[in-house]
């Protein structure tokens, strides 16, 4: 949002805007003292739209913040000049409207914004029955990890016989979950709704239609996926054996 930068002089604008129409007082101070300050946070807001932070919070904080100048400029305006009353209701709601901004911004960040996983669409990443392989998986890491930190995601490997074909996995896995063969009939899902509990009705379904030999879970909540992974394999290697009635 390349704009964004020129809200809070717009505000700033706004509320210095009364010092063109009403009559002066003779006292500079606070108001020169509001103005400066005012002016200072104008900057401030300005630049907060070149943090590396997502869309949704850096307008949250230039708002905020922009509401905050426009307060300090009405503050100013009340202070050089002869207001009318109704001008400190408006400062008041622009401070509320500030800080309801500046608490949306911290949510929004902790929240962790990040953009959608990229569809991979080469050949490169794709097997015979539509799974991804271990490249695409790779491919994905970067957008993978800051998700899992965002939202609850379930990591299931399984291993199936050798020549397992991919469709019944695919078949039984529903909205955004993820399939991944690793080579010699393991598997990898990614389930990215549901967390914990999303396991069991999941891996139900699966034992109706594969011959499952081992399995490994684990809730993933970002960090490097290479090290979730090596988890997951090495309990595989230990023999990690379904339980029936899962």
């Amino acid at each position: 949002m390349p704009w964004l930068y020129a809200v809070p002089w717009i505000l700033l604008l706004l509320g210095i805007a009364p010092l063109w129409f009403y009559p002066q007082r003779d006292v500079l101070y606070p108001g020169l003292a509001y103005l400066i300050a005012a002016l200072i946070l104008t900057g401030v807001a300005s630049l907060y739209n070149r943090t590396p932070a997502g869309a949704l919070v850096r307008l949250c904080w230039v708002l905020g913040l922009g509401l905050m100048a426009y307060t300090l400029a009405t503050y100013a305006s009340l202070g050089l000049t002869v207001l009318p009353g109704f001008y400190e209701g408006t400062a008041a709601a622009a401070a509320l409207g500030a800080g309801m901004a500046l608490l949306c911004g911290l949510y929004f960040l902790q929240r962790r914004e990040t953009p959608p996983l990229p569809s991979l669409r080469q050949e490169s990443y794709r097997e015979r029955g539509g799974a991804m392989n271990r490249a695409a998986l790779m491919a994905l890491a970067p957008s993978l990890e800051p998700l899992a930190a965002a939202r609850s995601m379930m990591l299931l490997m399984l291993q199936t016989p050798p020549d397992q074909s991919p469709e019944p996995i695919m078949q039984t896995l529903r909205g955004p979950d993820l399939v991944f063969h690793l080579g010699d009939g393991r598997y990898l899902l990614i389930l990215q709704e549901g967390g914990p509990q999303a396991v069991a009705p999941v891996f139900k379904r699966l034992k109706q239609n594969l011959n499952i030999q081992a399995y490994a879970a684990l809730p993933y909540e970002g960090g490097p996926l290479d090290k979730a992974l090596g988890q997951l394999e090495a309990e595989l290697e230990h023999i990690y054996l379904t339980q029936p009635g899962i």
